[in-house]
């Protein structure tokens, strides 16, 4: 790298607990003999799924754990919120398609997808009675794949913190430590994750939702490019178009196979993704090619923790011996026009989806039970005009070209997910006297960096890298050219390879 010294790379990897057991990618057998609880702690979606094919282990026995799981670590937690074990147990004894995935228990967040005969609240007491009809298409995906629903994760309401401390269900707490925040909003997935209750979850990722919890939680998330998985129906009350749903996982090879199986075009859509199934799992067996990498430390312009810009340093020194070419640069992004375009886009379509949610209701806005803070987006989201969401539009759509132009010279771009270890619960959630502006701009001081990439559609990853010097993990950001989800989940994997993270586990877990 040309700006930063070779000594420098050094001081940043001084205390970093990046270093684990390495992950085994073919277990099978050798944990075959082990109790239900070890062959479950060892193992990914993708062995877990080998091991009922094979007849090592049945679907309701791995279904038994992860519910044995919740009702243990639950209390402490609050990460599962609603509970649909019935309708699990009901699905394995009709018979589970013969999906690659078939058995393996999976939970969807309470937000942005439907699953028929449960609610699906958005973590909002406006929508507590009211069961869904059908699938959304992303799930009867999740179903086909032979995944085992047997439950929701909490989620702050409708999505819209980057905590998940929500009025309805209340707080949802780290499981490294309890005092501390998970992240939002798919904050109830990444702690079921990083606690060993499933081995991947549902999130979904409208301004870093799915990886800002999973760098408070130590586990992979990931954003695929915009419109690469299907939206449809459920999404109506998520927080913006910006969002796109996927997973947060222990491993990267189970992202990308899940990926693998969920990617379309779905028929209605406003755009369809570049680069549909390009082979994402089969990304993640192979090395990646030298890929030139933009680190970017000084954009924007936030105050930084030390601890979080060393592990962004070890990453890039990481990297730069696995051989790629790592140097400083940044696409001169103005930030402060992004947060007001994504506070008008965010806004805007968040109060249309709440007009729509008191039509179906048949009350007021007013009076359907929504939190002090999202009556707040409602109102102001109800203030802006046309003229301003379309220009909200075309600035997004520079901000679009301006990164396209910067990736012609960058594969990677590597920053930051946050500017600080997770937070105290409470910090960041929101205040009695907040207005939207105070809101905002009080979360974005943590979590500065991840809207660019849902503004521009670009796939990004959060990557474990290893714990602060208070036991809390630590992560970096990788976000690659649109439709190239294939690449990024490669060097994802790679840098798993060398950096595992499977066998950290946080102490509140089985």
């Amino acid at each position: 790298m040309s700006k930063l010294s070779r000594r420098q790379f050094t001081t940043s990897v001084a205390g970093l607990a990046v270093a684990a057991p390495a992950l085994a990618l073919s277990r099978g057998e050798s944990i075959a003999q082990n109790n239900i609880s070890n062959l479950y702690d060892q193992s990914d979606a993708i062995d877990l799924a080998t091991l009922v094919r094979r007849g090592k282990v049945t679907p309701k026995e791995l279904l038994d754990e992860a519910i044995r799981r919740v009702e243990a670590l639950n209390p402490k937690l609050n990460a599962v919120t609603l509970k649909h074990y019935e309708l699990a147990y009901a699905t394995i004894a009709k018979g589970l398609p013969r999906g690659p995935l078939a058995g393996v228990p999976f939970l969807l967040k309470d937000l942005g997808v439907q699953l028929a005969g449960t609610p699906t609240t958005g973590g909002s007491r406006s929508l507590f009675g009211f069961d869904s009809k059908r699938d959304s298409t992303l799930v009867e995906k999740h179903k086909r794949a032979g995944l085992v629903i047997f439950g929701k994760t909490n989620t702050p309401e409708f999505g819209m913190a980057l905590t998940t401390e929500s009025t309805a269900y209340g707080a949802c707490h780290n499981p490294w430590n309890l005092d501390y925040s998970t992240g939002g909003s798919s904050g109830g997935s990444a702690a079921a994750v990083a606690a060993g209750i499933v081995p991947i979850a549902h999130g979904t990722d409208g301004g870093g939702s799915i990886r800002v919890p999973a760098s408070a939680c130590g586990v992979f998330g990931f954003k695929p490019t915009r419109m690469l998985t299907p939206r449809g129906p459920g999404t109506e009350l998520g927080p913006s178009v910006m969002s796109v749903g996927h997973a947060l996982s222990r491993t990267v090879r189970d992202s990308a196979f899940l990926l693998d199986l969920t990617a379309c075009y779905e028929p209605g859509a406003p755009a369809a993704a570049p680069g549909i199934g390009k082979g994402y799992f089969e990304a993640t067996q192979t090395e990646p090619r030298k890929l030139r990498i933009a680190l970017n430390l000084t954009e924007p312009d936030v105050k930084m923790d030390s601890e979080i810009s060393k592990a962004v340093l070890a990453t890039a020194h990481l990297l730069e011996d696995l051989g790629h070419s790592v140097e400083e640069a940044t696409p001169g992004i103005n930030h402060d026009e992004l947060n007001h375009t994504q506070n008008i886009l965010m806004l805007s379509e968040f109060s249309q989806g709440m007009d729509n949610l008191a039509r179906a209701i048949g009350k007021p806005i007013g009076s359907i039970g929504l939190e002090s803070l999202s009556q707040a987006f409602t109102r102001v989201g109800l203030e802006q005009s046309a003229q301003a969401y379309i220009s909200a539009c075309h600035v997004a759509y520079a901000a679009a070209a301006r990164m396209a132009r910067f990736q012609e010279r960058y594969d990677i771009v590597l920053q930051a997910v946050t500017t600080t270890p997770p937070p105290r619960l409470g910090v960041i959630n929101a205040q009695p006297d907040d207005t939207v502006d105070s809101f905002v701009t009080r979360f974005k001081k943590y979590s500065a960096y991840t809207h660019l990439f849902n503004l521009t559609g670009q796939p990004s990853a959060s990557v474990p890298m290893g714990l602060s010097t208070g036991g809390l993990p630590l992560a970096a950001m990788l976000s690659a050219r649109n439709g190239e989800d294939a690449l990024l989940l490669s060097v994802c994997a790679q840098l798993e390879r060398a950096a595992p993270w499977f066998d950290h586990r946080p102490s509140l877990s089985i």
